[in-house]
């Protein structure tokens, strides 16, 4: 039997929240689907309902925006999907919503069936951030190349390292007794923090702004 999911849509206009809801009605993934229109809701539904898999997120809202209520969800369970739906196209914010390590990042225009695909896309453990997003992103890499705004996380960067000692998923996951799942989730928040498409493209570009000590 195929798994379903249940998940948390947020947004403070609620004729926007009601369509959502019933587009993603139409997922066979999705099995309940909660709605708040704040973080703070969020939150709630979050310690009321054990079983939830995905929050998907505008940023502004009232009570807590959308990054902090991302900072927040990651805390109370990393393993939770983070999609954020958002008008907001500015590289400020798209920089803090990818250091903030969300699962994806779609803007409201997009249509019902990308919405739907990239939905099943983060459930299905990868991340998807539109097209535009990405090139937002990376013009803003590009722009303070001297001064990289790409800021790896710790555990990052101690993954990065191995991966330049050519260690595979495997290895890294046994030598940090963490899973391989785990490891791929933090390979592929680093090509998407380097705008990078392979490791060697990552290890080259860390080591070119000073990442890697």
């Amino acid at each position: 039997m195929e798994k379903k999911f249940n998940i948390i849509i947020a947004d403070d206009h609620v004729m926007f929240l009601d369509g959502l809801h019933a587009i993603l009605s139409e997922l066979p993934e999705i099995d309940t689907i909660h709605l708040a229109t704040d973080g703070v809701q969020v939150m709630r539904l979050l310690h009321q309902f054990k079983d939830v898999e995905m929050v998907i997120s505008d940023i502004n809202m009232p009570k807590m925006d959308g990054l902090t209520l991302l900072s927040e969800v990651k805390k109370f369970n990393s393993n939770i999907k983070f999609f954020v739906l958002s008008m907001l196209e500015d590289m400020r914010t798209i920089n803090k919503v990818v250091q903030k390590e969300a699962d994806g990042y779609l803007l409201k225009f997009a249509d019902k069936e990308e919405l739907k695909a990239a939905v099943k896309e983060v459930l299905s453990g990868e991340q998807h951030y539109s097209s535009t997003v990405k090139e937002r992103y990376m013009k803003g890499v590009f722009e303070k190349k001297k001064n990289p705004t790409v800021e790896l996380s710790a555990r990052e960067t101690e993954i990065l390292k191995l991966l330049a000692e050519e260690l595979t998923s495997k290895e890294i996951a046994e030598k940090l007794f963490i899973s391989v799942n785990t490891v791929e989730t933090h390979r592929k928040n680093i090509l998407l923090k380097t705008g990078s498409k392979t490791t060697t493209g990552a290890v080259k570009y860390a080591i070119e702004n000073d990442i890697l000590d």
